[in-house]
């Protein structure tokens, strides 16, 4: 798991692509862990033009329920969407 300093890079880094456009954060809120996804535009963008090698996104992080406030703050000063669900399971 990353630390909370190591995920705030790892955004403004995502933000900065050129090859592909993060469009937004989606947190999975269950329990006491929460599951962070990366949410890209659709574009594909290959390298040299081989078909076959598509850049790869970025992996879920799996997060405490403080980092993700801490990380929705950050998300806002970079103007970055965000969405929050909270599953409850039976």
């Amino acid at each position: 798991m990353a630390t909370l300093k190591q995920l705030i890079e790892d955004i403004e880094w995502e933000k900065g692509r050129k090859d592909k456009l993060l469009q937004k954060i989606i947190f999975e809120v269950r329990e006491q862990q929460v599951i962070m996804f990366f949410e890209y535009d659709e574009v594909v963008d290959n390298i040299h033009g081989n078909q076959y090698a598509v850049k790869h996104h970025h992996d879920p992080e799996f997060i405490e329920l403080e980092d993700m406030e801490a990380i929705k703050q950050k998300l806002v000063e970079l103007h970055i969407p965000y969405s929050e669900r909270r599953d409850v399971f039976m």
